[in-house]
């Protein structure tokens, strides 16, 4: 939110900063039955669904734009953990596992973005069961950027989850596998699982694609809650 601010304070021809993010509740609020918060705009949708002791945070994006940015002195880097683990772990790849993970292809958006709620994506890249101990540890870490920002109640069984099926969790990547210290990269990487996606995209509107990144974060099986809130 803040880096759309920033955006905005350098001047926009659209709706950008935090006077524009909206609140929407769905339902009653309830400690029972299900009910939905979503909270967004710019670059940032969040889709909370609340079942009592459920609760779904998928489909989610966030993005930014600046991805870097000044803010009281200070350089402010959105999306950096996101970035740096990922850089991370397809560093600690060997060459084999490396050439399984980089797809020979270009990924320049987001494959399964607003607008594609239920489509099947075939999984590529490594497969978690060919990763080792610590290598499946980073992997879990970088989704802990997504699954692990809700509290800890709700947090918890998400990760616990998806690290059930983490043999079957897949890890593409697309772009240079180097990066600038201290700055984004311009790497598409993808993580699917069972009962997860998450995509992370460099964009390349305003011509520098390390400063204008979308992300997507889902569960194919609970889309807005369907699993607790399906008839």
């Amino acid at each position: 939110m803040d880096g759309d601010q920033a955006l905005a304070d350098a001047g926009t021809d659209f709706a950008s900063g935090r006077a524009v993010y909206t609140i929407g509740i769905f339902g009653e609020p309830s400690e029972t039955a299900p009910w939905m918060v979503q909270f967004g705009g710019h670059h940032l949708g969040l889709n909370l669904v609340i079942d009592g002791p459920h609760s779904v945070m998928t489909p989610t994006l966030t993005g930014a734009q600046p991805a870097i940015y000044k803010r009281g002195g200070r350089t402010v880097r959105v999306l950096a953990g996101e970035n740096d683990k990922a850089f991370a772990l397809l560093d600690a790849l060997d060459a084999q596992q490396r050439k399984q993970a980089i797809l020979p292809y270009a990924v320049d958006d987001l494959v399964a973005g607003p607008g594609h709620d239920g489509e099947t994506i075939v999984p590529e890249g490594i497969r978690g069961a060919a990763l080792n101990a610590a290598q499946k540890e980073m992997l879990m870490d970088i989704i802990g950027e997504w699954a692990g920002i809700i509290n800890d109640t709700y947090a918890a069984p998400r990760l616990q989850e998806i690290r059930e099926g983490l043999d079957e969790t897949w890890f593409a990547w697309s772009g240079p596998t180097t990066h600038e210290p201290d700055r984004n990269g311009s790497s598409y990487y993808r993580i699917q699982g069972p009962h997860l996606l998450i995509e992370f995209s460099p964009q390349g509107v305003g011509g520098d694609p390390t400063l204008h990144v979308h992300t997507v974060y889902r569960d194919p099986t609970n889309s807005y809650g369907s699993r607790f809130t399906a008839p």
